[in-house]
């Protein structure tokens, strides 16, 4: 076996694994990744809509409820099977904005603790099913687990 230098890293605190920030505390979305998506302009193609869509799959486990906030991106795909038919709606410009808010603060993913009580909340609509496990932690915080 050959391993390469420059990808790896040892005895280190903090690092990138599979697009992901993995620290001690946690698994942190990659800034990169959500900078990209904040300096987006509102699409005016089909392939930004697409390529916007490929960008929020890599977020979508630190995003609530992503699938459903996501579904006017997928209707604009869906109603455009030309490159003329193209048509950036204002639902899908307000459901941009919206994900762009909803990046400024996302939450560290952690892994439960053997014998720890989690609660799992859902999230049901005509369009999508969410779920998240969450652990009690502390009388002030709530951490996502993994």
């Amino acid at each position: 076996m050959k391993l390469k230098p420059t990808k790896c890293g040892f005895g280190e605190e903090e690092g990138n694994f599979l697009g992901q920030i993995v620290t001690p505390r946690g698994i942190k979305a990659n800034p990169k990744k959500i900078e990209a998506i904040e300096k987006m302009p509102s699409p005016k193609t089909k392939k930004q809509v697409q390529s916007l869509n490929g960008k929020l799959a890599a977020l979508t486990r630190f995003l609530s409820k992503a699938a459903e906030r996501s579904l006017p991106f997928f209707h604009t795909l869906k109603e455009c099977a030309k490159k003329s038919d193209f048509k950036w709606t204002e639902e899908a410009e307000k459901a941009f904005q919206e994900m762009k808010a909803l990046l400024k603060d996302l939450p560290t993913l952690t892994t439960p603790i053997a014998g720890e009580t989690l609660t799992l909340y859902l999230a049901v609509s005509k369009e999508a099913v969410s779920s998240v496990p969450v652990a009690e932690r502390g009388v002030t915080t709530r951490q996502n687990c993994y």
